[in-house]
């Protein structure tokens, strides 16, 4: 089993002709906004961190954590447990122990309150002081496969079943969290198991961001950006743009831009080096002075739909021809975490 793809939208409900996720190239349905109940980003939790999984674990329930290593951290850990006892401790059906000063990635099972026999071998540690990461954790009939930063990392075989028993999460430990996530594999309309290939993501690149869009835009692509606005923001922009010239001749066909001060989300077009007439459609400001957020940007025949912390925020309708674009642009007073594509 792949991993799917950890989507802002969910492509798997009924009505309005939304289907299934789109392979770049292929063909694709209309895409479409969850419905009221469809599982929401937790954002920025307190640690340590205890929450129940929607529906209890499957094959193909997915947990996807974003976060960052403090520059001192000793260790920390995730926990996919049954029930949330502290007395009698819960069983623990996957530890996951990231020991960052060891360098050591330990995985084992609590049942009855002792340890079964740990599991060390990883092929390298990617959790570095001061840095962000992304967990993905997927339950296959078999095992817990394990990814981190896009890249497929280790398994963990079951030794407890049925999986359906496995209901809560914990995070605990030297750790700071700015999202988690729980989703299921995604089932298109003649319930065959769609897992789209997601395209690695960009792990904290330097501000101003430049860079190609994979295969470009096409309806049923998302820009999925994660970040961080710093103390005592101005403003910051995203662009989806045609190509980019240092002389700012290039044409923007979506631009992107809050504005702290005024609380104000400006969209516009710029062609031939000449703005066209601004938009503020947004009816709320969803970003604050250090803060994380996540911005989903879905392009659609007709128009962007854009998401700010899995809630709709504002629809641009298309002034210039997404096949055209190719290049992303963010720049401003922001962090970036994380940029994907899929």
């Amino acid at each position: 089993m792949a991993y799917p793809s950890p989507a802002g939208w969910n492509p798997a409900m009924g009505g309005g002709g939304c289907g299934a996720y789109p392979t770049p190239g292929a063909a694709y349905p209309q895409m479409c906004y969850p419905q009221q109940g469809a599982t929401k980003p937790i954002l920025n939790p307190s640690i340590p961190f205890l929450g129940q999984i929607p529906g209890c674990t499957r094959p193909g329930k997915m947990v996807v954590i974003q976060g960052s290593v403090p520059r001192n951290a000793d260790r920390f850990g995730i926990n996919f447990q049954i029930g949330a006892s502290t007395k009698p401790r819960a069983d623990i059906a996957f530890h996951l122990a990231i020991r960052v000063k060891l360098g050591h990635i330990v995985r084992n099972t609590l049942t009855n309150e002792k340890w079964g026999v740990e599991e060390r071998g990883v092929p390298y540690q990617p959790f570095v002081p001061g840095q962000n990461f992304e967990i993905m954790i997927l339950a296959d009939k078999e095992e817990f496969k394990v990814a981190v930063n896009g890249q497929h990392y280790i398994t963990y075989k079951h030794r407890v079943r049925p999986l359906k028993k496995i209901d809560y999460l914990a995070i605990i430990g030297d750790v700071t969290i700015t999202s988690v996530k729980f989703q299921d594999e995604q089932v298109a309309a003649g319930g065959t198991q769609v897992a789209a290939a997601p395209v690695g993501p960009i792990v904290n690149p330097s501000t101003p961001y430049i860079g190609p869009i994979p295969n470009g835009i096409f309806p049923g692509k998302m820009v999925i950006i994660n970040g961080t606005a710093p103390p005592n923001p101005t403003r910051f922009g995203v662009n989806l743009q045609i190509g980019h010239n240092q002389d700012k001749s290039h044409d923007i066909v979506f631009h992107f831009n809050p504005r702290f001060p005024a609380n104000a989300i400006i969209c516009n077009t710029r062609h031939g080096k000449k703005w066209g007439p601004e938009e503020k459609t947004a009816p709320y400001f969803p970003f604050q002075a250090n803060t994380n957020f996540e911005i989903i940007i879905l392009c659609q025949n007709d128009c962007y739909k854009v998401a700010v912390n899995g809630r709709h925020l504002l629809e641009y309708r298309h002034r210039i021809a997404y096949q055209q674009v190719n290049t992303l642009h963010v720049g401003g007073d922001v962090r970036i975490n994380q940029i994907r594509y899929q």
